[in-house]
């Protein structure tokens, strides 16, 4: 509609996720570091956590898209099932052949598929996204097939994707053995202001158009409005431009965002967007705006405080395993002879990456790990 009228080729801001969108902000590349970690080192399970709407499932996009064919990837999206549901979901994604009734004889088919696949040097890797909705039972199936090993490493790689539940699942007493085969997690926060320009500029260039034409107030608007939620600056930059070509006006300012809002609360407030019109006042209600403020930031900085702690969550268990490696180490150098100066490291360890502060954070670099693997050569171009 409005394309030809902003010079685009193509509507920017659709809800659809489009890894050629992806904008990789600070946390989505330190996202993606963790992935390619935990996938590199071929063991164990990844973690991917962010609120609803915040790039989990583009980021996957992405990341399968730079999957070559030595690799077998099942996508699951259907996560309201049963252990053995999902078991046979498993089964027809990597199309192993077609699941019966009987799950010992499932599991078998799956293990011979696997082993195959092992034996011709290829790596399966089984995305579960929406991972949240899993119930304790289809968690344990997860588990379980974990136990598939081969020779020195396993036949199957887990990554389990979904809403900051999926922590507060994890943390199950429960499920502790689940939780203690995690080797990588990482939570994916929603953006901060300056990313949020940065995103809404980038996804303008990338369409053909003119990346400033939201103007500045406009973009501290959306942002705002959506708490930094990719998916909600995306419903809100679409309806603006819209609003932008039915006026014709040649830039987007940030009358025209609260115009939108205002426009479209009833949907906006399913997503949880609040509009100025939250805070006018109806017939015969009396409403204290100053209140209304008061209670909408406090409600804003519990939103931040949540995020906060999710992402201390990830540090919290990336110090623990990096603090179990050190005393490995040190085990290992006083275990050694006297007479040697230097203690060999011991076998097996994997430093593991620790995530700086938010103003310290830098993309990782991208080095081999020690472990060639050879599986995954295209996680390190």
């Amino acid at each position: 509609m409005y394309e030809n009228f902003y010079g685009l080729r193509e509507r920017p801001f659709t809800i659809v996720p489009n890894p050629g969108y992806l904008y990789m902000s600070e946390k989505h590349k330190l996202a993606f570091a963790h992935l390619k970690y935990g996938l590199g080192e071929g063991t164990g399970f990844v973690v991917l956590t962010g609120g609803i709407g915040t790039g989990k499932t583009t980021l996957i996009r992405y990341l399968l898209g730079r999957i070559e064919k030595a690799v077998d990837v099942a996508l699951v999206f259907n996560t309201n099932v049963t252990g053995e549901e999902l078991l046979r979901l498993i089964i027809r994604e990597f199309e192993a052949g077609e699941p019966g009734g009987d799950k010992a004889a499932n599991l078998a088919m799956l293990n011979e598929y696997l082993i195959d696949r092992f034996s011709q040097g290829r790596h399966a890797i089984v995305i579960v996204d929406e991972a949240q909705n899993l119930s304790r039972d289809a968690l344990e199936e997860v588990r379980l097939l974990s136990n598939l090993q081969g020779n020195s490493r396993p036949l199957l790689q887990v990554v389990l994707v979904g809403q900051p539940e999926l922590r507060r699942k994890l943390a199950d007493p429960t499920l502790t053995q689940l939780a203690q085969r995690i080797t990588s997690t990482f939570h994916l926060p929603s953006l901060e202001l300056d990313e949020a320009k940065a995103y809404i500029c980038f996804r303008l260039a990338h369409a053909g158009g003119n990346p400033l034409l939201f103007t500045p107030e406009a973009m501290e608007a959306i942002h705002a409005l959506s708490a930094g939620v990719p998916r909600l600056i995306n419903i809100l930059c679409d309806a603006a431009l819209v609003h932008g070509f039915a006026d014709e006006l040649p830039v987007i300012g940030p009358e025209v965002v609260q115009d939108v809002a205002r426009q479209m609360a009833p949907m906006l407030h399913s997503n949880g967007i609040q509009t100025t019109a939250d805070t006018e006042p109806s017939a015969g209600m009396e409403v204290t705006p100053d209140l209304e403020e008061r209670l909408s930031a406090l409600e804003r900085r519990l939103t931040v405080m949540e995020e906060r702690f999710a992402a201390w969550g990830t540090d919290v268990q990336l110090l623990t395993l990096e603090l179990g490696a050190l005393k490995e180490r040190v085990n290992a150098a006083q275990a050694a002879p006297l007479t040697d100066t230097k203690a060999a490291p011991a076998q097996g360890v994997v430093s593991i990456p620790i995530e700086m502060p938010a103003e310290e954070q830098r993309a990782p670099a991208e080095k081999k790990p020690q472990k060639s693997g050879g599986f995954l050569k295209w996680l390190w171009g």
